[in-house]
């Protein structure tokens, strides 16, 4: 839900902006000698770059993105606190791992973005002064337990991080809470709640110039209004959002809202509209290394050509997405691959084949307890069952899809579902 290569130009590896980010803080946060003694002796490790290709279309480009020994990463990171540790004091240090851990959250670094927050956390919880540094690190937990669908531990911090925000008056901190519940909700498919904590924080920053936050909640509401089907409502939220972050040269932001534009697009059967949204996504979350994104857009795109029976290219982007997602632990999105992969199967005539991806999302749905994401796995399925003429256990999918939409009154879902139950009679 809630979630470009240029012809002719070579291919790094996402990872590779490790080493220039290290050093931009190195530079900041220590003197030129420190800096020149931790590039010397750490960050020598050789990049890694693709061998050439004979075509360099943006689909073959996109498709051979190595992301591949991320642990080099890691390595470069803890080396990296540990030389900290020996040069900065105790708050420029937190300083560097609020920088460090918000670098490692948009890269997919998760294990280590958990480790830098829970440090974070320790060394301030005992003092008040430092309230903020512990509010902004237990929120940051927050937002990657919610990547990882790990629903109670993001829960739990983020109500930590509220507890903290409202004890220092900082009603931004709390809209950001409020957000990130919005989001929680929204994944779960609760659209009703996800709402009301989209607008409960839009209230707290009615006195605040936040283009940013106004912009992250323009895009979530835009989601809901996909999801019911409310085009117009939609397309108007995101193209506000993009002007906000276009701004601010966000491009983090600007990339997600690429994926949800392409998302727009591909529910109107718009598709190369929104091949062209998902393209311009996957450039931007290369530009950044926000892999999150990258997953997602790959993943668009492997539906996209399985609608147009493009097999070979839907196979090559789901199973890039499912590298990617695997890398990062993207549960809800490792669900939706397997629904693809059922789709692609389908029609390929392999029923079997298709049968066991579709019932995979959907067990994977139900622990994750994505009401939304089963229901469309549950539709997928059955159209599978029509197909393979198994026409009862089909009607018993559809139902259960089709009682979803009509708790979130996804208009025309409904009438899709029950013209093909009608059918079934």
């Amino acid at each position: 839900m809630v979630h470009l290569i240029k012809s002719g130009r070579t291919v790094k590896q996402v990872d590779g902006k490790s080493k220039a980010f290290l050093t931009n803080a190195l530079k900041s946060f220590f003197s030129e000698k420190d800096t020149e003694e931790f590039i010397k002796k750490f960050l020598s490790v050789e990049e890694l770059k693709l061998k050439p290709h004979a075509i360099s279309s943006t689909n073959k480009e996109q498709i051979n993105v190595s992301i591949s020994d991320k642990y080099k990463v890691n390595i470069q990171i803890d080396l990296f606190i540990t030389f900290a540790e020996t040069k900065l004091s105790k708050n420029k240090l937190i300083e560097l791992l609020l920088l460090l851990g918000q670098y490692t959250i948009t890269s997919g670094e998760l294990y280590s973005a958990i480790y830098i927050h829970e440090r974070i956390l320790n060394e301030t919880k005992n003092e008040s002064s430092l309230s903020n540094l512990s509010a902004r690190a237990a929120f940051a937990l927050g937002e990657i337990y919610s990547k990882q669908a790990i629903w109670k531990s993001s829960f739990d911090f983020t109500k930590q991080a509220y507890d903290l925000f409202k004890q220092i008056n900082d009603l931004k901190g709390c809209a950001n809470c409020e957000n990130l519940l919005g989001t929680i909700y929204g994944e779960l498919g609760n659209l009703s709640k996800a709402k009301g904590h989209f607008e409960k924080s839009l209230s707290l920053l009615e006195n605040f110039k936040d283009n940013a936050l106004k912009g992250k909640l323009e895009i979530n509401l835009g989601i809901i209004y996909n999801i019911l089907g409310d085009f117009e409502n939609a397309i108007s939220y995101y193209r506000r959002a993009l002007v906000n972050f276009e701004k601010i040269k966000d491009l983090k932001r600007i990339a997600e809202i690429r994926h949800n534009m392409g998302m727009l697009y591909t529910k109107k059967n718009q598709l190369s509209a929104a091949i062209q949204e998902f393209d311009r996504c996957i450039e931007t979350a290369m530009q950044t290394g926000y892999i999150f994104s990258l997953g997602l857009a790959y993943l668009s795109k492997a539906f996209i050509y399985s609608l147009q029976n493009d097999f070979y290219l839907a196979e090559a982007f789901a199973d890039k997405a499912m590298e990617i997602c695997h890398q990062i632990n993207d549960k809800l999105s490792i669900a939706d691959i397997y629904k693809i992969k059922g789709i692609i199967q389908r029609k390929l005539k392999k029923y079997d084949l298709s049968e066991n991806y579709l019932l995979t999302s959907i067990r994977l749905n139900k622990e994750l307890q994505n009401e939304l994401n089963q229901a469309e796995s549950n539709f997928e399925l059955g159209i599978l069952y029509i197909e393979m003429k198994r026409q009862d256990e089909s009607k018993t999918c559809l139902t259960r899809s089709l009682k979803y939409y009509k708790k979130i009154k996804a208009v025309n879902d409904i009438k899709s579902i029950n013209e093909m139950l009608k059918n079934l009679e």
